[in-house]
């Protein structure tokens, strides 16, 4: 992907994370959301605790044992969700130089959020950092781990949805710099932006012939927004996938002249227009409008929060979100679904 910068953008580069085993009673963590990296190993023991593998065991995380009366899966990750972080000493700022244990712990802890309801996830997120709150080098650490893992457009982690309320506690802590605090504000207003079962921002594009049109008037059951960038690698990637994909092709062969099932309308953001003027002929032309930004509108007044590009959204035909900043297979399975 290649990273917009702006003034307020604060995107943690670097995002190695650590392989992790967990082992649990008659269960284990197998379920992974789609931009999640799995564990390279893991599987179900017969065993009464939770535990993590390391190469030292004297550095592993200090995990909270399983009581033996709590066998089913759901009983557990409440449990787990709860006292995850009870036996971490959030006072020993040594542990921030210890990945091994605290950044260890943190892709575990990762794990089970995405198994929780948003409730439980919510709440869970909201108690452990009110346990790092009395501590404001622990606190702003597991601030920057937050946005590394959920936030950071690079991250298989990514998550959109569990990062809300821990920038919320971020902003609302009273504990971080006034720098920080200003870039996690800024992150919470741009995630508040055309969010799932809203109708998107419109945004004027223009075509290579100088004509200008609305996104709301572009007629399609489906819209496929993608910002893209000629010169960008992962962006000529997705768009070879967006042409092959025989999901979306099942659905493109719907498009009728008068009722448009699917469209794929390409925005190029940037301020280059000859560069993309000069990749237009390598551009999909059948189902897809190619179109540019005339004056870099949709950066310039954050109407989208466009972390990196390729970015893609999925709209219906009221323009309303379905799917916001997701993977290709994200709208596969959706069509997959819902049968186109």
């Amino acid at each position: 992907m290649m990273l917009k910068h702006s003034k307020m953008r604060h995107i943690i580069k670097s995002h190695h994370y650590f392989a992790i085993t967990i082992m649990l009673t008659l269960f284990a963590f197998g379920c992974c959301t789609s931009k999640e990296a799995k564990p390279t190993e893991k599987r179900a023991q017969a065993t009464q605790n939770i535990s993590v593998q390391v190469e030292n065991e004297e550095a592993a995380f200090p995990l909270p044992s399983v009581p033996p009366i709590i066998t089913s899966p759901k009983d557990i990750r409440t449990y787990l969700s709860i006292h995850f972080w009870d036996l971490y000493n959030f006072s020993d700022t040594t542990l921030i130089t210890q990945p091994d244990i605290t950044e260890q712990g943190f892709v575990d802890y990762v794990q089970l959020l995405n198994q929780l309801s948003p409730k439980d996830a919510e709440e869970s997120i909201n108690a452990m950092l009110d346990k790092a709150k009395p501590y404001p080098t622990m606190y702003d650490h597991f601030a920057r781990l937050y946005e590394k893992y959920f936030y950071d457009p690079n991250s298989p982690f990514r998550n959109e949805q569990l990062y809300i309320p821990a920038v919320k506690h971020l902003v609302e802590s009273g504990v971080l710099s006034k720098d920080l605090q200003m870039i996690f504000s800024f992150q919470q207003e741009m995630m508040q932006k055309n969010n799932v079962g809203t109708k998107a921002t419109n945004f004027a594009y223009t075509l290579a012939n100088g004509d200008k049109k609305m996104m709301h008037d572009l007629q399609s059951n489906y819209l496929i927004l993608f910002f893209t960038n000629p010169n960008c690698p992962s962006c000529a990637s997705t768009t070879e996938q967006l042409v092959n994909s025989s999901i979306l092709q099942d659905v493109f062969s719907q498009n009728m002249p008068n009722n448009k099932m699917l469209t794929v309308l390409s925005i190029y953001p940037d301020g280059n227009v000859d560069e993309w003027r000069n990749a237009l002929p390598r551009m999909p032309q059948q189902h897809w409008v190619n179109s540019y930004d005339d004056g870099e509108v949709i950066f310039g007044n954050l109407l989208y929060d466009i972390k990196a590009i390729p970015t893609l959204y999925l709209l219906d035909k009221n323009k309303k979100v379905i799917l916001k900043d997701v993977s290709l297979g994200e709208i596969e399975e959706y069509f997959m679904g819902n049968n186109g």
